[in-house]
């Protein structure tokens, strides 16, 4: 018997088959779930009703053969009731007579998820029913790795002798002998890669995998996928995470989509993984999207039935704002097969999976197709003028801008006050003076308190809360002091923008034990969140790292405080008190008439640098009160105000006093209470601007123009402007050296391998002078 939807009509058919004796009937039966009609429930009720009957004119029954098809990975309604239909009226002992025949395919494919998750719940529902189920599913992590061999191996014997894998695998097959199932493991694992559910994303966050020689880089970076099976806020911080990724990197050369060839459906999922990708690409990039056929053998290495789903899609981006036309063309469509790396992988230690010789021969010719594809895509990408990133991420580049100066901007607005005090204090001092010419002269200067930042040589994770760190002056020089390192070096793997309680942190060595069971050589990529590691490379670039149990935790290991009082930094700064004199004008000084004449001079002096320190405040506490609106309202992720949190922290700091005298933390308390005050007022006004521009139809928002003239205003300060644009320089760097880091992984390739050879010969042919 064959079910599935092979028979349109409401009545089975057997079509019977004599030879020597031997009868062969197949049934041909009506769909489970008929999907036409107003009546469902009656139809299929009918349907059921008459394959029964019709089983009745029959003994015994040799197969129950149950039509599937290899490409659903989502837990479908109408597949589940089919499957739950057909079960629920059958006797327990059919079950050892119940196969599963996938059509147009030599595996499962990833339907086999869901088919084993329905087959486990019918297990629970009906104990005494135990179908035998196997597991196959590919994806995009799984293509890189067979990307990267198809780049360097020409066949496929001589990928056995040293496959690549960048990204740890595991699948189960088939015995081909006994169609038992065992699991197929490549790599050594990933805190990076999810390789056990799935039902669940595999990659968490991107990483970029560096191949070069003397005169070419390629970078391979791999990103989570979009349509993440942890929703859409997940989406959006995957989405934020890949759009600071590659804010590291001038241009790229080709932004690869990866789809299945087998969707002939307008999936949900589909558009939204295309449009929300397109939603935050620059219409410049459209030239540079190419897209890549996963699984395609199957489909004689063509788009197959997702090709006019994706042509329609591509008509729909091209025909609404912002009206972007990417190509459908053969110079854009690429299509592969991941079952030769597959293969591979299972033939070699320590799986040494036998095959049959025709299943190699098959492989064989899958390689060799698909190495001549990826020589094609190569070719094609290095004859494209790259993508700047920056056209991209003019967006994100205006809000990575504003991140890394929230933390400047709070600390100088701190110096500010604190310079504003100063000139204040020296003003009545000097206001008062009662002593002699001599002892006025070394009174005549104007107080200067000048922030100086250091770049540390590597990030690192502190502690703010007032029990772990002081606010010193220590000869002249202030500084906080930070007790505790609780985590240096600390290369964190993802950030939400905050300053104090970044939730980043949390995967940090600070809030996470790791208990070690013995030690193994492995590469970089298999260290665990910022965790460390001891001695050199050995000559395979392995590192012998630590097996180890993870325990994770809100508050610190080192300092037990919550990681909200946390901060991950990368640079310090240290405050220089110096006094600045015209000693020309105060040797000048010979009378007392003179004398006050100086006097009142030098409280000009001071009174137009406390204005002008004033203004500048006033301009960083309205820049940053737009900057903080603009977050908020082109935020990917749920917005928090950095800079709020951390003048808070700077008032902690103050509160708690160190070497400083009380007066003057009251004074500098009051004065950053003031600025908050105003940051929160300027925020109202933007509001309230923007509210009745709403009402009356207008068009007031704040652009990237708005801001990129805000940051110019900025570093164009008389006071304070060079030191900003020194300290969102200096941000750039330390992010830049964080990401090589951290987020580059290299690997050299094997001696025998045409990799370079062939980029070379593909970038001589299309630029000749390079």
């Amino acid at each position: 018997m064959v079910t599935g939807n092979t028979n349109e009509s409401t009545t089975p058919k057997c079509y019977s088959f004599l030879a020597n004796d031997i009868v062969l009937n197949i049934i041909d039966t009506p769909r489970i779930v008929d999907i036409n009609g107003e009546d469902n429930d009656n139809t299929n009720n009918t349907n059921m009703r008459n394959l029964l009957d019709f089983l009745n004119n029959y003994q015994e029954i040799n197969a129950i053969c149950v039509l599937l098809k290899p490409s659903d990975t989502r837990v479908d309604v109408i597949f589940k009731y089919c499957l739950s239909q057909l079960l629920s009226h059958l006797n327990r002992s059919a079950a050892d007579n119940i196969l599963f025949l996938f059509a147009d395919t030599y595996k499962p494919g990833s339907s086999a998820s869901i088919l084993i998750s329905e087959l486990s719940r019918i297990r629970e529902n009906i104990p005494h029913i135990d179908i035998k189920q196997s597991e196959s599913g590919v994806g995009k992590s799984t293509f890189i790795n067979a990307f990267v061999n198809y780049m360097t191996y020409e066949t496929m014997d001589e990928a056995m002798d040293e496959p690549i894998c960048l990204l740890p695998v595991q699948f189960t097959l088939s015995d081909q002998q006994t169609y038992n199932e065992k699991e197929i493991t490549f790599g050594i694992p990933d805190s990076n890669e999810n390789t056990t559910d799935s039902t669940q994303s595999a990659t968490k966050s991107p990483k970029c995998y560096k191949f070069q020689n003397n005169y070419i880089v390629l970078n391979i970076i791999d990103t989570p996928g979009i349509g993440d099976t942890d929703g859409v806020e997940q989406d959006n911080e995957n989405m934020r995470n890949l759009l600071d990724f590659i804010s590291n990197y001038r241009e790229i050369n080709a932004i690869c989509v990866l789809l299945k060839p087998n969707n002939a459906r307008v999936d949900v999922i589909f558009k939204y993984c295309l449009l929300e990708l397109f939603s935050h690409l620059n219409k410049s990039a459209a030239d540079n999207i190419l897209f890549l056929f996963t699984n395609a053998r199957s489909t004689q290495y063509a788009p197959g039935d997702s090709g006019p789903v994706l042509k329609k899609l591509l008509k729909e981006v091209k025909e609404r704002p912002p009206y972007v036309d990417v190509k459908y063309s053969r110079e854009t469509i690429y299509c592969f097969d991941n079952e030769s790396f597959r293969y591979l992988v299972a033939t070699v230690p320590p799986n040494n999976m036998q095959f049959n010789d025709h299943f190699k021969r098959d492989y064989d010719t899958s390689w060799e197709r698909s190495v001549k594809e990826c020589d094609r895509l190569l070719k094609h990408i290095v004859s494209l003028s790259p993508h700047k990133v920056m056209d991209t991420l003019s967006l994100n580049n205006a809000k990575q801008n504003i991140l890394l100066l929230t933390q400047p901007l709070a600390d100088i607005a701190n110096n500010i006050a604190d310079n504003v005090k100063e000139c204040e204090a020296h003003k009545r001092r000097i206001f008062h003076f009662q002593g002699t010419i001599e002892e006025l002269q070394r009174e005549l200067y104007i107080p200067s308190k000048d922030i100086v930042s250091t770049p540390l040589d590597k990030p690192k994770t502190v502690c703010g809360d007032p029990k772990c760190c002081t606010k010193e002056n220590i000869n002249g020089v202030e500084k906080v002091h930070y007790h505790i390192n609780c985590h240096s070096p600390c290369y964190l793997t993802h950030s939400d923008g905050n300053i104090m309680g970044n939730k980043g942190l949390l995967d940090c060595q600070a809030f996470n034990k790791y208990e070690e069971s013995g030690t193994f050589w492995g590469l970089p990529t298999d260290l665990h969140p910022d965790q460390n590691y001891t001695g050199k490379p050995n000559e395979e670039g392995r590192i012998l790292l630590t097996n180890s149990t993870r325990t994770k935790s809100e508050k610190c290991f080192g300092c037990g405080h919550s990681y909200q009082t946390h901060l991950h930094i990368n640079y310090e700064t240290k405050i220089l008190t110096k006094r600045i004199r015209d000693e020309s004008k105060n040797k000048r000084i010979t009378t007392d008439k003179e004398a006050m004449d100086a006097i009142q001079s030098k409280m000009d002096e001071l009174d137009e640098k406390i204005k002008e320190l004033t203004d500048e405040q006033d301009t960083i506490t309205k820049c940053m009160a737009q900057f903080a609106w603009f977050l908020k309202h082109n935020a990917l992720t749920t917005f928090n105000d950095a800079f709020d949190d951390y003048v808070r922290h700077l008032i902690d700091n103050e509160r708690k006093g160190g070497t400083m005298s009380a007066e003057d933390n009251r004074e500098t308390i009051k004065k950053l209470e003031q600025l908050l005050v105003k940051y929160k007022y300027e925020k109202e006004v933007i509001q309230k601007a923007m509210e009745n521009s709403n009402r009356n139809n207008g068009a007031v928002c704040i652009s990237l123009e708005d801001i990129d003239k805000n940051i110019r205003e900025l570093c164009g300060l008389k006071w304070n402007g060079g030191t900003i644009a020194k300290m969102l320089a200096d941000q750039h760097l330390s992010k830049a050296k964080s990401h090589a880091v951290a987020k580059e992984m290299e690997y050299r390739v094997p001696k025998r391998s045409s990799l370079f050879r062939k980029l070379g010969t593909f970038v001589s042919w299309f630029n000749p002078f390079t």
